[in-house]
């Protein structure tokens, strides 16, 4: 017991050094990240309102859909080439790379196969509107080139726009070519025009900032901003993609067979089976898996009326929640013989990885379980800021917001968090108490054991937006290398809790970063949740009859 006591002193000062590294190496990030001090969704959407309400347009029949969007090969560009300290210095606060995009929506208006849609675009943090689109009303007027260009020129202006920094880039002759363009004695006229310009003052490495208005008869119809970033990056970024996609691919691959091993060997090995553990943790990752894809329809809906209008939303919206529950039944289903045969494994290799529910030691083992994971979290943290820190500085590393990843986008953001339990649970048991369990069994090396899971676990993360692409391969498989070993020391439950905990703080994070009262809440209840978690279930005492082990 000494000695047991004496190894979690140690865990514990490991964590609390891992803890305090993590926010030394990583404060920069914590402090430039998106959601400080960010209007809430709820707050952009009251600004979306007023300002159609200031043009007379009731929307009070249409739906409305908030999300946060951002020039993501623009935001890429300035990443990798250590730019974003001079884009603060010289871009317009008109023209920012992150903002909130506002659709207000009317299934009843069709126009066609689509709805009629009022698009707003807004600063995050001052709600200021950057751009717009509405539908066109006045199809028929036509208007002069000279007066459609004073138009434009005065939307810009209401915008905010400093016209002294544009260079007209549209031609007479381009204007001429844009449609149905009557000759009269005030020059062409014509029922549709658009105007773009150059912002010359911004000069920000090979980027370059344009701004780009419509006009629909004498009514301007959308005010939009872009950023041109060089071929030679977006060539690159593509390949970085493809690659990413070929090693996700292995890595589902290798998934695959691990299942299949899994249940194969499911048949094979006779030893007691813990039929209704498996179970029980089968329905609560698809419980976790569901619920998590459900919170991300915001941004599937916002992509379906960008691209195609309300036929597209519903649509997306049918194809969405036929993936969800086929996606989530597959994975609740796979886990099920991964955890069987998992948990028969363990009785081969070291009946102590997960313990079982009638032992003496069970409650005990759940409390330390929860506790430990805490430190191992922290310990983890550590780890993580120092590797960044080292490869930003030193070795090239970069990264884009991740905006799919992000509170603000989802349906119900205070939920965010429960993607940590899903991960935590689907993870560990599939890469170690099965992966590093089988492997430990077959090949008997620690190492291999816990070596060969850790790639695979690695390699499906590849897609995140982290370059060079490979970057997250190097940190999961080092990290994944020591949660197997923490997993052969400490047990599967040990390892759960920690990985739950590890991924719940970094989560956690934006929602207190948000200063929305619930927000901080849920973190707040998230972050103690593992903690509660496992005393709950320490409590818990098994039915004599109960023939599982687990």
């Amino acid at each position: 017991m000494g000695m047991k006591k004496r190894g979690d002193r140690l865990l514990w000062i490991l964590g609390i050094l891992g803890l305090i590294m993590y926010f030394v190496f990583s404060w920069q990030d914590l402090f430039a990240a998106q959601e400080w001090k960010m209007l809430s969704r709820d707050d952009v959407i009251l600004k979306a309102q007023a300002t159609w309400k200031q043009e007379n347009i009731d929307l009070s029949k249409y739906k409305v859909s908030a999300v946060m969007e951002s020039a993501e090969s623009m935001d890429g560009y300035l990443s990798k080439e250590d730019l974003h300290t001079a884009f603060e210095k010289q871009a317009p606060d008109n023209a920012p790379v992150t903002y909130w995009h506002v659709i207000f929506y009317n299934e009843q208006a069709q126009r066609g196969t689509e709805a009629f849609t009022y698009e707003t675009y807004h600063d995050l943090k001052s709600g200021k509107v950057l751009g717009y689109y509405r539908p066109a009303l006045d199809t028929n007027t036509e208007i002069t080139g000279k007066a459609g260009l004073q138009k434009a020129l005065q939307a810009l202006r209401e915008l905010g726009v400093d016209l002294s920094r544009l260079e007209l880039l549209t031609t007479e002759e381009e204007m001429l070519d844009e449609a149905e363009v009557l000759e009269s004695d005030e020059g062409y006229r014509s029922n549709s025009l658009s105007f773009s310009w150059q912002d010359t003052k911004y000069k920000v490495g090979e980027s370059e900032l344009y701004y780009d208005v419509y006009l629909n008869g004498a009514q301007v119809t959308e005010v939009t901003t872009a950023y041109y970033v060089p071929d030679a990056f977006t060539e690159w970024h593509d390949r970085q993609t493809l690659y990413a996609a070929l090693l996700t691919g292995v890595s589902l691959l290798g998934s695959f067979l691990l299942l299949v091993f899994a249940f194969v060997f499911l048949f094979l090995l006779q030893q007691k089976r813990p039929y209704w553990s498996s179970l029980g943790l089968s329905l609560l990752v698809f419980v976790l898996y569901a619920v998590s894809n459900v919170n991300q329809w915001p941004l599937l809906r916002a992509q379906a009326l960008d691209e195609g209008g309300m036929m597209s939303l519903l649509l997306t919206g049918a194809l969405a929640i036929g993936l969800a529950v086929v996606t989530s039944v597959w994975i609740g289903a796979s886990n099920y013989p991964l955890t069987m045969t998992g948990g028969m494994l363990v009785r081969e290799v070291k009946p102590s990885l997960w313990l079982n529910r009638r032992d003496p030691e069970w409650s005990d083992r759940m409390r330390s379980a929860a506790k430990r994971g805490y430190a191992l979290a922290f310990a983890w943290m550590g780890f993580q800021g120092l590797f960044y820190f080292i490869g930003e500085n030193y070795f090239g590393v970069w990264y884009e917001n991740d905006l799919s990843m992000s509170p603000a986008n989802m349906w119900v953001p205070a939920l965010f968090p429960l993607l940590a339990w899903f991960a935590g649970i689907s993870e560990e048991i599939t890469y170690r108490l099965f992966g590093v369990t089988f492997l430990k069994r077959y090949l008997k090396y620690s190492f291999v054991a816990a070596l060969l899971p850790a790639m695979v676990w690695a390699l499906g993360h590849s897609l995140y937006p982290i370059y060079p692409i490979y970057t997250r391969f190097i940190e999961l498989t080092i990290f994944g290398v020591i949660i197997g070993y923490c997993y052969l020391h400490y047990g599967l439950e040990t390892v759960i809790f920690a990985h739950v905990t590890f991924d719940t703080v970094l989560m956690c994070i934006p929602l207190f970063l948000s200063g929305e009262a619930v927000q901080a809440v849920s973190a707040t209840i998230f972050f103690v949740l593992p903690l509660v978690v496992g005393y709950g279930i320490s409590l818990l005492k098994p039915r004599r009859e109960q023939p599982d082990f687990a």
